[in-house]
């Protein structure tokens, strides 16, 4: 390693005989090129970035600020470090700075001639050189405070982060290569790799810091009967959740589904932009195919989508056949649910932009060019992570077909059967139902699967005591019926035993008029009306059957037929989603290399034919889907005009 020192330009009040000692000791600790100037310079981090990554050579940089000198992180070319602009825009994301998303803007400094007091600073030194940066640490040194953090890379970076290309028409990927994991001997639907990252405190360590994230807070959950992790980070769209026996196990699952949530947008895949559906048919999944929306709903105010054609411009995204292998593409928009179309804002603009366009469709007007352009109103279901693009894949395929089962039950109308109570034996699943039953719910775990031969289930619980709120429902999925059944009365226990935040008067204003949904939330909220309950219970009163009935060979049935590899496992539920009709499957992989660098994998399918889980009245996509039509023959569904009943789905 050389042991250079590169001075920034505001560097010249500071560059006096005790900078040049304290360069020189910095620089012996660390054995990289030190490059110190002060306060935040964007253009000459970048700089020195650069000339260290074409050199191969590790590099250390000093911000000198009159309250803190910050040394590091240290930069290792070919590893997971993060460099100085890693640190900076995880600082102001994770601050909710206003520059946030101009890092191009300095951090103001005051001018002073010396911005700590030598003493405490040759201390941390001796500290250093004691106990040596590791790749990716930094060093904080305040008055009151020296401090060491880890700074992951960040696809935010403007310095190290290779940015999502604009494609020519003329690249393609790679066919898809799936590879053949081993199973793990627990769950037939993860591999043997998966351990690893639900060991208890292991991402915890490495990722929980709350001055740079990228996970800042891991909150815990006390008024529900489990352990609940919520795990915060300012890149993600939303929290993640985590269930579990303990903390210890529940906070691993939290920091996965955060990692989930951070797939949401295509920070590092490369984009094709605006093409017609026309002018890439020979490579490109129809749109149509995806379901359609209603005239009627694309007029009214509070729709959130625009109409299209296959001569409409659009955002593309490249997928992969999961059969053959070939890419595919599909509307960006399928393929990442928070992708704002067209204008490519920072994170800030593009939700202010939303809620500018929506206040305009509340209002009757036009939104203003630029604020809103999306042609789906697409959510999270069919996201899914692990520890292999396989294994990530696969979940997705499980979280869909449990989304498209529910979907399909609500909207056909008609008993479904119903699982003993008596005949569910899991310890934690019978905890659940008597926990529920003690607050007052009846609990009825319905079959819920149609034609994907999957174990799947609707719990819907009922008040006993009291009008309001009269029912809640969950969806569950998973080859073990066990694992499919705890995961729908965890989400179940939780909503009657801790307290949500609506009342009666504002779900009786959905009550006569369901274009007033717009929200997730308010899905379920419309459901606790007792004006609601012979709708809900439309679905009770099918044939009593046993667990075992219900879903016999299960989970075993699953390895037996992966043939004892994830992959195996992969096309195995693949071939059941094409025995329904459903034999495309396109997958989008949505790993970053913020992902790739913690060991896990992020993949959305995108199925056409599928029922999509959308939320909002006016957002129901459901026109153009041959196999709801079929399913709702017979039905009492079947000649009413879309859009159907708001689903009950939290």
């Amino acid at each position: 390693m050389r042991d250079e020192q590169q001075y920034g330009p505001g560097m010249t009040a500071l560059r006096d005989t005790s900078w040049e000692e304290t360069l020189r000791r910095i620089g012996g600790a660390v054995g990289a090129t030190v490059a110190l100037n002060r306060g935040w310079d964007l253009a000459w981090e970048r700089a020195q970035w650069e000339k260290s990554a074409a050199n191969g050579e590790e590099l250390v940089s000093v911000r000198v600020y009159d309250d803190e000198v910050i040394v590091g992180p240290r930069w290792v070319p070919g590893t997971d470090s993060g460099c100085a602009a890693c640190a900076e825009v995880r600082e102001r994301n994770t601050a909710e700075h206003p520059l946030a998303d101009t890092l191009e803007a300095p951090r103001v400094v005051p001018r002073a001639s010396r911005p700590l007091l030598p003493d405490l600073l040759d201390a941390a030194l001796e500290n250093l050189a004691d106990h040596p940066l590791r790749p990716g640490e930094l060093y904080a040194i305040g008055s009151q405070y020296v401090r060491r953090h880890r700074i992951p890379r960040s696809f935010f970076c403007p310095a190290c982060a290779d940015h999502g290309k604009v494609l020519d028409d003329d690249w393609r990927p790679a066919p898809l290569a799936l590879r053949a994991e081993p199973l793990s001997p627990q769950d037939p639907t993860r591999g043997t790799g998966g351990a690893r990252l639900v060991e208890p405190g292991a991402l915890r360590e490495r990722l929980l810091d709350a001055r740079y994230g990228p996970i800042q807070v891991i909150m815990r959950e006390s008024n529900v009967p489990f352990a609940m992790s919520m795990c915060l980070a300012p890149d993600a769209a939303a929290p993640g959740h985590g269930r579990a026996g303990t903390f210890a196990e529940a906070d691993p699952v939290g920091i996965i589904e955060t990692y989930e949530r951070l797939g949401s947008f295509p920070f590092d895949a490369p984009l094709l932009l605006e093409r017609t559906y026309r002018e890439v048919s020979e490579h490109a999944l129809d749109p149509a195919t995806l379901g359609e929306h209603t005239e009627q709903q694309l007029t009214h105010p509070s729709c959130q989508v625009l109409p299209y054609t296959a001569d409409t411009p659009m955002d593309w995204v490249w997928g992969h056949d999961l059969a053959s292998g070939e890419p595919q593409l599909v509307p960006a928009e399928a393929g990442f649910y928070q992708y704002e179309q067209r204008y490519k804002l920072s994170r800030h603009a593009a939700r202010a932009a939303r809620v500018t366009a929506r206040q305009a469709r509340a209002e009757g007007r036009t939104p203003e060019p630029g604020t809103l352009r999306k042609y789906f109103h697409d959510s999270s279901s069919g996201c899914a992570a692990g520890a292999s693009l396989e294994e990530a894949a696969l979940h997705s395929l499980l979280e869909l077909a449990e989304r498209d089962a529910f979907l399909l039950s609500w909207h056909r109308r008609t008993p479904l059967p119903r699982i003993t109570n008596e005949s569910i034996t899991d310890p934690e699943n019978r905890s659940l139902i008597d926990l529920i039953q003690t607050r007052g719910f009846d609990v009825h775990v319905l079959v819920a699967r149609q034609d994907i031969d999957l174990p799947i289930v609707w719990v819907l619980v009922v008040n006993r005591r009291n009008p309001f709120p009269a029912t809640y429902s969950s969806g569950g999925s998973g080859a073990n019926p066990d694992t499919a059944i705890r995961g729908a009365l965890r989400e179940v226990a939780q909503l009657v035993t801790n307290k949500v935040q609506w009342n009666r008067e504002e779900a009786e204003g959905m009550l006569d008029d369901p274009w007033k949904l717009v929200e997730l939330e308010q899905h379920p909220q419309l459901y606790t009306l007792p004006e609601k309950l012979s709708r809900v219970t439309e679905v009770l009163g099918g044939p009593e059957i046993t667990l075992r009935e219900a879903f016999p060979g299960w989970p075993d049935a699953l390895r037996r037929a992966s043939g004892g590899t994830v992959r195996g496992a992969l096309d195995h539920v693949r071939g059941l989603y094409a025995d329904a009709g459903l034999d495309r499957i396109v997958l989008v992989n949505q790993t970053t290399r913020e992902h790739t660098d913690i060991g896990v994998a992020v993949a959305k399918a995108v199925v056409p034919g599928i029922l999509p889980m959308c939320f909002g009245h006016a957002q129901q996509r459901l026109r153009n889907l041959p196999r709801l039509t079929a399913a709702l023959a017979g039905t009492p569904e079947e000649t009413r005009e879309i859009p159907y009943d708001p689903h009950p789905f939290p």
